[in-house]
């Protein structure tokens, strides 16, 4: 330093040249409860001048052009509609905390997976909704399975606009997790909701299992598709995919089939595809692994 500025450089412009070498890091822009809300409607696939034809609440399109013209519109009446509307959590929105999506558990109670589904089709028709299994090909006693129904809630033009719902807390080699789920799927197939599968790597079911990341919206929908197809129903009336990956040896498939049919006598496997003796194969398939 002292060499520089006896050559003529001034101890400001010393230190000016070497913060320009070591700059500060540059300041994020603040995220406010506006910037949530147009992401909110930008995952699903709405553009922000179809916002107001949407949502309604007197808001016209030049309160959303901009965060700082869209701010003095959100009052609580519009955040809590806009909530209910995509099924996020308030405290996401509010800024509040990460999490965006509740997550819902049905381990142990496919029943109310059932009235869950009962609650989402009231005024709609069995047609409209959907959803995906996604799991684990091989999966470890770490892998999970997420179950994501997709919902209609309005239409913009011909083209429909969805929520989702994530159904976690499935470990999908555990005998008990797999029956349950199983259930789940099988009242979702009688009640008309389509579940597909698909199996990903499980960092893509981790992606989504906790709430904290949106799904990614595609041409009409996000409902994650990508990965190889299966039919998760099949579970429920094949003994043999049924027990695919479940783990724990005999034992673990003498317990899950054991379960598999106490949940049929209670009406919890019946997914109205017309198979015939299901419950004969189920206890054929215990017998023959009893005996071996």
């Amino acid at each position: 330093m002292i060499g520089e500025v006896a050559s003529g450089l001034s101890i400001v412009d010393h230190l000016t040249k070497w913060f320009k070498k070591f700059p500060f890091p540059k300041k994020e822009p603040k995220e406010t409860i506006a910037t949530r809300f147009f992401q909110l409607f930008d995952a699903h696939g709405v553009h922000p001048n179809q916002i107001p034809t949407l949502i309604g609440h007197g808001l016209k399109i030049a309160d959303v052009q901009s965060e700082e013209a869209l701010l003095p519109k959100l009052d609580e009446a519009l955040l809590n509609d806009v909530c209910e509307l995509f099924a996020v959590r308030r405290e996401w929105l509010d800024g509040a905390d990460e999490q965006i999506y509740p997550l819902h558990d049905f381990y142990k109670h496919p029943e109310w997976f059932g009235e869950f589904l009962d609650k989402l089709l009231l005024n709609k028709s069995y047609y409209e909704m959907t959803g995906v299994v996604l799991a684990v090909k091989n999966p470890t006693n770490l892998d999970g399975a997420l179950i994501i129904v997709e919902e209609p809630v309005g239409q913009l033009g011909n083209r429909p606009v969805y929520l989702y719902h994530l159904c976690n807390n499935w470990l999908f080699s555990y005998w008990k997790a797999r029956a349950y789920l199983t259930g789940c799927i099988a009242l979702a197939w009688k009640k008309n909701v389509c579940l597909m599968g698909r199996y990903v790597e499980q960092a893509e079911v981790e992606k989504y299992q906790q709430g904290l990341n949106f799904l990614e919206y595609g041409i009409d929908s996000a409902l994650p598709l990508k990965g190889i197809h299966w039919h998760p129903e099949d579970m429920a009336v094949k003994p043999d995919v049924f027990l695919d990956g479940v783990d724990e040896g005999d034992f673990g498939k003498i317990q899950g089939l054991s379960l598999w049919l106490v949940e049929y006598d209670k009406g919890l496997m019946e997914t109205g595809l017309g198979y015939i003796n299901v419950r004969e194969s189920f206890e054929q398939k215990l017998e023959e692994i009893t005996n071996s």
